[in-house]
């Protein structure tokens, strides 16, 4: 068969330009979608190793396999990289808000001890990116302070919630509740790092380490009554 006959075989608009084959523009996106993932993936690696301040976008594009200048298609900086992790991480993130307002003095113990569960479950998951999350945010990075209270803020307002329900004028009327949601949960942000360190006495152990915070939840809810 010759060439102009396959020519003539090809779908044409009125004008004799030729269509674009239907699926032609779903592979063109799912191309760069497989691209923004290895993009992603690598950085996930880096942050493994080291510090956000110490990952190159050469070196990202090198362990992603594709080019610097295509690395700029997808993201400004290294920084929106990590950021894009962060809001994939978010959609993982298990609703932490819900496990705080379930909590009641019938199952106090059980309920708290569910909210901690999930909280640390989470961190373990993803605690490199978490880490860099906290120290670009303490840093005074204004897209990592956003991305951390995004992230935290369902949790801080129903625990805020919970703390006036349960404890009434006795501690709210003095402190908010806000200010103790934030307390408490950056005592849980804190010994998801603690406890990955190895401490020489057991009674540090990470299930030590975990009943200690529980019993410390019960304690402000409870008014001591566990």
């Amino acid at each position: 068969m010759s060439s102009e006959a396959l020519t003539e075989k090809k779908p044409r608009k009125p004008d004799g330009v030729p269509v674009r084959r239907a699926n032609a523009a779903r592979s063109k996106r799912a191309k760069s979608e497989i691209t923004r993932s290895r993009l992603c993936a690598a950085a996930a690696r880096l942050i493994e190793q080291k510090s956000l301040r110490m990952i190159t976008v050469s070196e990202l594009t090198t362990l992603a396999g594709v080019a610097p200048s295509t690395f700029y298609i997808y993201f400004a900086d290294v920084d929106e990289v990590v950021l894009a992790l962060l809001e994939e991480a978010t959609a993982e993130m298990p609703d932490l808000g819900a496990y705080a307002r379930g909590i009641t003095l019938e199952r106090l113990e059980t309920s708290v001890r569910e909210l901690v569960h999930e909280y640390l479950a989470f961190w373990d998951k993803f605690y490199a990116l978490l880490r860099i999350r906290n120290l670009a945010a303490d840093e005074g990075e204004a897209r990592f302070r956003d991305a951390r209270g995004k992230m935290l803020g369902p949790l801080l307002f129903a625990l805020a919630e919970k703390i006036e329900e349960m404890r009434g004028e006795d501690l709210s009327a003095r402190t908010p509740p806000l200010a103790i949601a934030s307390v408490v949960s950056g005592s849980m942000e804190r010994l998801a790092s603690f406890i990955r360190f190895r401490h020489a006495s057991p009674d540090m152990s990470r299930k030590r380490l975990i009943d200690a915070e529980v019993f410390l939840i019960c304690q402000l809810l409870g008014k001591g009554k566990v």
